[in-house]
């Protein structure tokens, strides 16, 4: 049953949109981006697909909010390892990165879908707002990173963040292909190119991190 009773209070609100967050985010991790309808996000909530736009103006802006609120988990598990202490090389930063991403499996399949979806049909003002919050975890994250793996001195810290997030957006996708691609791949000479994100990640973070690193020495 549909009921179209709005939060009144600012409290009632926040937790409205949290439950909506949180029923996006449990459909989001049996559907794929294309198939998920706000009709579907409202009905778990009892709301109808017009009082959830009382909330979020459209599907973009309630998934760049899950987006947000993943990434807020994320950085606040890699803050608490890197606080522990301790000095990496590249590829043992490499490994923490690589298994952190894979410990947050829906944030890491909406990354592709960031750039090219999720930052579209939104304000200018709801875009500044997403970008100050990125800026803001990448700020405090900096120097943590600086000190893991001192050769990464100067802006290559919040430039491996940002370029971390570029790899997965393109590796995540080629790990998880279609059906008919999957199907192909199995069980024949062209199972190569079946590429797995927990071993391709690690590679690629261990390149770039070393790359960063010893471009200072140059």
């Amino acid at each position: 049953m549909v009921t179209q009773v709005r939060a009144r209070s600012d409290a009632a609100k926040q937790e409205r949109r949290a439950q909506i967050l949180t029923a996006a985010r449990t459909l989001w991790q049996t559907h794929r981006y294309p198939d998920l309808t706000l009709n579907a996000i409202a009905e778990q909530v009892h709301l109808t697909k017009a009082a959830l736009f009382a909330y979020f103006p459209s599907k973009e802006d309630l998934f760049l909010s899950l987006y947000e609120d993943l990434l807020d988990d994320f950085f606040r598990d890699l803050n608490r390892h890197l606080d522990l202490g301790g000095t990496h090389t590249p590829a043992t930063l490499a490994r923490t990165l690589g298994s952190l991403t894979l410990a947050h499996p829906d944030l890491t399949r909406l990354i592709p879908l960031l750039a090219g979806i999720l930052e579209h049909n939104i304000s200018a003002a709801r875009a500044h707002a997403h970008k100050t919050r990125v800026a803001a975890h990448l700020s405090a994250t900096a120097p943590r990173l600086q000190r893991a793996l001192p050769g990464l001195r100067g802006d290559a810290p919040a430039r491996l963040l940002t370029y971390t997030q570029a790899l997965i957006a393109g590796l995540q996708p080629m790990s998880d292909p279609s059906p008919a691609v999957r199907e192909a791949l199995r069980d024949s000479p062209l199972g190569a190119l079946h590429l797995r994100l927990d071993t391709a990640l690690p590679d690629a973070l261990t390149a770039l991190i070393t790359g960063l690193s010893t471009e200072q020495e140059t």
